[in-house]
């Protein structure tokens, strides 16, 4: 089930309690609607003519500027009475109100700390993730994904041994991407761009160990000490996904890379922050150092975060019932 479906199955439990029907446009149609809701895609609303007295019109945004920018420009919201945005550089309270990106941690297992026999048959690093970048994004974009490339070439190129990938698939288009392709590929020789790809698969092929079920990711990432836990892109304010908190789940410390502001909401202490290293290199060796004690720190925090107060912020149930508030009052 798609992250952003759990959200909204919980917002329409909590709207059915006050009597509103929520329900997607082939059963209601917008303009038969009190109440419109558009996730994301404020594009085809830019014209949209209310047809009932007091029809409200909504944005949430989700998918984050750097693959959507159009969904973040100003003017692109002007159609709408009010914007549900985890971006709290926004929030206003007027037009703009906050909800968090929710995480369905209602059904994580319980929480199971590694002994130090555990921790030291661990393998060290596991990346789970199928989206990469096998060439630099342009200026000024926010995307992470070819960070998460770099990471995974590094270690295949220079200790496979010690890192396991785990994808549903890499899109073929990754091993052939570059800087110009569609020019160059219409007069590179077929086999140039066959070498191309075999030369870059060969780099995930030799950490990859296939693909996990969505239902066991939690139990695979226990057999590692390091969990790679890099957002898509982090160019966003509050874009916090479930990467870090399957990994804090697990029992294992994360090596987080996503927007500079994560830590307004999960504690630095809970994750190594990737950015806090000059190299690969120098990541590799403070990973390889450490000691099971400075390792059960990690833990500590992680552990007091997830059954903490502050992990309620992140909920479903919260955050519905935070939307509900914000979409049943009178703007």
């Amino acid at each position: 089930m798609k992250r952003d479906s759990y959200l909204f199955a919980a917002l329409r439990e909590v709207l059915a309690e006050q009597g509103i029907q929520l329900a997607t446009q082939d059963i209601h149609p917008p303009q038969d609607s009190d109440l419109i809701i558009c996730l994301d895609q404020p594009i085809q609303f830019q014209h949209f003519v209310r047809t009932r007295p007091g029809q409200k019109l909504y944005l949430v945004l989700s998918e984050p500027a750097t693959y959507y920018p159009a969904n973040w420009l100003a003017e692109n919201h002007a159609p709408f009475d009010r914007v549900l945005t985890y971006d709290h550089t926004l929030v206003d309270n007027a037009r703009y109100f906050q909800y968090y990106f929710a995480i369905d941690f209602e059904d994580f297992p319980v929480y199971q700390r590694p002994s130090l026999e555990e921790f030291s048959a661990r393998k060290l690093c596991v990346l789970m993730a199928a989206a990469f970048a096998v060439v630099k994004p342009p200026q000024g974009s926010g995307s992470l994904l070819y960070e998460r490339y770099q990471t995974l070439k590094w270690f295949s190129d220079n200790h496979p041994e010690e890192f396991d990938l785990y994808s549903r698939g890499i899109s073929p288009k990754t091993y052939t991407s570059f800087r110009g392709a569609g020019l160059l590929g219409k007069v590179l020789p077929s086999y140039a761009l066959h070498l191309l790809a075999q030369r870059r698969k060969k780099v995930f092929d030799r950490v990859s160990r296939g693909s996990a079920p969505p239902n066991q990711k939690l139990e695979v990432l226990r057999h590692y000490r390091f969990p790679i836990s890099y957002e898509n892109t982090g160019d966003t304010p509050g874009y916090l996904t479930e990467k870090l908190f399957d990994a804090l789940a697990a029992a294992c410390v994360p090596i987080y890379l996503g927007h500079p502001d994560a830590s307004r909401l999960v504690p630095a202490e809970c994750y190594i922050n990737r950015s806090d290293f000059r190299s690969h290199e120098e990541l590799y060796r403070y990973l390889k150092g450490m000691r099971y004690e400075e390792y059960a720190r990690y833990l500590d925090a992680g552990e007091a975060f997830l059954k903490g107060p502050a992990m309620q912020l992140l909920s479903t149930e919260h955050n519905a019932r935070i939307m509900a508030e914000v979409l049943t009052q009178t703007p």
